[in-house]
């Protein structure tokens, strides 16, 4: 049997970006989110996204996403994971105290940490084109949002990783003021850095392995199979495509030594994960200097569909789709190509500014919904099959 969707049944936001007070009650199946530019759609699925990953999709802080003038933000939800089990979810941010709580079934989680990878969700918007356009960082963070949705000790090896990461570079950049010798301070960060580092390292390496092929089949559903994507990783400390962890830990504690000098003169970590690349490449071109525009969108959503598939079989259930305003960013050709693609995965979401980017004959029954975002208000719109004519009700 295939592997079951993750759901959010219904949602209620409060006091979040424009939203006053919305709910909504969703289907299964695709669940359209329509209305003008500014109206509150994307708002709605970033707070979702909050359900699923404690945060905004965007990056955003919880103090921006407050609605002006308030003080406090609620999100609560039902969601339906592990083949059918129902959760409670919400999440609240107080701006006087500066605090944010999470609950499960009504009960506080005591690490954020602890919910990533409990809801998986794959997110598609004009924001991630950061991706195939943007620096290291960008795909460096595409590496860890996948795998640390699929794997708890990677998060927890990434997020201490990252601790004695500044702890190291503030030991570094004292020691660069004072002018004065660091090496024993250093020390127990370096010992640290290198058995995280080193762990990160092999985990991207191995997950690298494993989305190729679901690129490969997600592009060619695209684009046709007249063009071979690949993915590259370049890791700062290089070593033997298949070395082991042990010789990628020598190669690391030399990395080290080797940049000692430097470091102590710039007052930064040079070597580690935080300066690894994913080359994104097209007939072996990189996708950044030589794609066209249509190729680099292509690639885009192939990985978030390869994103989708490599969730699917680590998690063994089918996360939640979000795709915000991508209809409008993609030519016809993709764009049905994905629409296509998404009908029958599991629960997706879609913002658009109109129904138009569906079928005339899109069946709106049973399992696929569509609502009306208006001045931060949800409804949800019933209609019948092949005709644009509805009734609408409160959500």
């Amino acid at each position: 049997m295939p592997p079951e969707p993750v759901k959010i049944r219904n949602i209620h936001v409060q006091k979040f970006r424009n939203h006053t007070q919305s709910d909504a009650v969703f289907g299964g199946g695709i669940n359209a989110v329509l209305g003008e530019n500014g109206e509150g759609k994307t708002n709605l699925l970033e707070a979702i996204s909050y359900l699923c990953l404690t945060k905004s999709f965007f990056g955003s802080s919880d103090a921006i996403v407050l609605q002006v003038g308030e003080n406090h933000f609620e999100i609560a939800g039902e969601l339906e994971a592990d083949a059918g089990i129902r959760y409670h979810v919400a999440v609240t941010y107080d701006r006087l105290q500066g605090e944010k709580k999470f609950s499960i079934n009504r009960s506080p989680v005591a690490s954020f940490a602890e919910v990533i990878g409990s809801f998986p969700v794959v997110v598609l918007s004009p924001e991630s084109g950061a991706i195939t356009t943007g620096g290291p960082a960008d795909r460096r963070k595409f590496l860890d949002f996948v795998i640390s949705q699929s794997s708890k000790v990677y998060l927890e090896d990434l997020l201490e990783y990252r601790r004695v990461l500044r702890q190291r570079n503030k030991v570094l950049f004292d020691g660069r003021v004072t002018r004065s010798d660091c090496t024993e301070l250093l020390e127990p960060w370096d010992e640290e850095l290198v058995d995280r580092g080193v762990r990160i390292t092999h985990r991207r390496k191995v997950f690298l392995k494993e989305l190729q092929p679901l690129v490969n089949e997600a592009y060619g559903r695209i684009a046709g199979r007249a063009e071979n994507p690949s993915l590259r990783y370049q890791p700062s400390v290089r070593h033997a495509e298949e070395a082991s962890e042990a010789e990628i830990r020598r190669q690391f504690e030399e990395d080290l030594r080797r940049t000692t000098g430097e470091e102590r003169k710039l007052g930064v970590t040079l070597v580690g994960p935080h300066r690894d690349e994913m080359h994104l490449e097209i007939q072996g071109l990189d996708v950044r200097s030589h794609a066209s525009q249509g190729q680099h969108k292509t690639f885009l959503v192939a990985l978030k569909m390869a994103e989708f598939l490599y969730l699917q079989a680590k998690q063994n259930e089918r996360p939640i789709l979000l795709l915000d305003d991508m209809f409008t960013e993609l030519d016809s050709h993709r764009a049905s190509r994905l629409l296509t693609l998404t009908e029958s995965i599991g629960q997706v979401f879609i913002t658009a500014t109109s129904d138009r980017v569906f079928p005339p004959d899109f069946d709106w029954a049973d399992n696929h919904r569509r609502f009306v975002v208006q001045q931060g208000t949800v409804e949800h719109e019933e209609s019948s099959v092949g005709t644009r004519a509805v009734s609408r009700r409160r959500a």
